[in-house]
């Protein structure tokens, strides 16, 4: 791939469209309920995500 007579070496469309099609295959056959599970476990076992998670949860709205 070029970009203005440079050769590109990072692609991060293709990056990001084959993380979306790896998830995609993890999620399958899942129901919404185990995906919004899923999802949480992966967010709370990422050390920088799950610190922005918790940070997020205490400024929750009440009844949100």
């Amino acid at each position: 791939m070029k970009t203005h007579g440079k050769t590109k070496t990072f692609d991060c469309v293709r990056m990001k469209h084959d993380i979306q099609q790896q998830i995609l295959r993890e999620f399958a056959g899942l129901t919404p309920e185990e995906q919004r599970r899923k999802t949480r476990e992966m967010i709370e076992s990422d050390p920088v995500l799950a610190r922005l998670w918790r940070r997020a949860e205490v400024h929750r709205p009440a009844g949100a």
